[in-house]
């Protein structure tokens, strides 16, 4: 029995293709790979032949030079570049040979892809002034949802003053704005929090909840309009508890500059305030009838 069986269908023997086998028209009949030797034991007995070869660690035939590089080898020298190969000598010899001396043995070649150029180093950047570096802090807390205090920036920078002076007078820094509150006031970007969101977190961190509750009932009944339902203030950003709010209310009954903020019941008993400066109990009463049908549809 031969050492490799009988060929299958569709497989082809591996033929070494020389560059100057290359034919101009490059087709199956052309292709030494596809061409069938006329006689199979011939064949055969050349595959085991080459296995036996191969265990029994004789040496294989030479490669072939290929004639672009006939120049760059001596005469007599059965390699490329003339160099001997180690590892065929070493099985002729019956020994084996050392990695680095083969290694070692390999012609030195030009490396065809050089290293790149290296890219050149980045200008440095200017140096920013105190009032863009104050303000690129004030951006990084507006990010974060959260207005920047001036008091707790007086606690850290002595030279506050000059540096909100330089922020004021680039036009790099035209987003920072404040809002003022009762207690402080408060700095952030307009191009990353929104101003009523600003005037809300700036209630919300006072503390103030009987004033929070008027400004945000005015601000609703000026802007949209639209009456304040109760349960707003109990939601995000806010989270007031119902005993607070009935607390507020009766803060706001007795505050001298809060005497326009009133309430109204819709028709389905939801407690809702409006300023009677800015909207007629009526209207208000009305709105509030539609903003809980709306609910109570969706």
């Amino acid at each position: 029995m031969s050492l490799f069986g009988r060929r299958k269908p569709g497989f082809s023997k591996e033929v070494e293709l020389r560059p100057e086998d290359i034919t101009d028209e490059f087709s199956d009949r052309n292709d030494p790979a596809m061409q069938r030797n006329s006689n199979p034991k011939e064949e055969k007995a050349a595959y085991a032949a080459r296995a036996q070869a191969v265990m029994d660690g004789t040496a294989l035939p030479g490669v072939a030079v290929p004639a672009a590089c006939a120049e760059s080898v001596p005469s007599g020298a059965d390699t490329p570049a003339g160099v001997p190969d180690l590892a065929q000598q070493a099985a002729a010899e019956g020994r084996t040979v050392d990695l680095f001396d083969y290694m070692d043995s390999l012609p030195e070649v030009e490396d065809p892809f050089p290293p790149s150029e290296p890219e050149p180093e980045a200008p440095p950047e200017p140096e920013r002034k105190p009032g863009e570096l104050l303000a690129e802090y004030i951006r990084e807390r507006s990010r974060a949802a959260q207005l920047t205090p001036r008091k707790a920036l007086e606690a850290e920078e002595p030279q506050l003053e000059e540096m909100l002076a330089e922020v004021h007078n680039l036009e790099a820094c035209a987003d920072i704005k404040s809002v003022k509150g009762s207690k402080d006031e408060y700095f952030y970007s307009d191009e990353i929090m929104a101003n009523n969101y600003a005037m809300i977190a700036m209630l919300v961190l006072e503390k103030d909840l009987a004033r929070t509750v008027a400004q945000m009932v005015r601000f609703n009944c000026k802007t949209y309009p639209s009456p304040t339902p109760l349960y707003h203030f109990m939601r995000s950003p806010y989270n007031y508890t119902k005993p607070q709010l009935e607390q507020a209310l009766r803060v706001l009954k007795r505050g001298e500059d809060t005497q326009d903020i009133k309430t109204v019941v819709s028709f389905n008993d939801v407690l809702y305030m409006y300023s009677s400066d800015i909207m007629s109990e009526r209207y208000a009463k009305a709105l509030a009838d539609g903003n809980e049908a709306g609910e109570a549809d969706f």
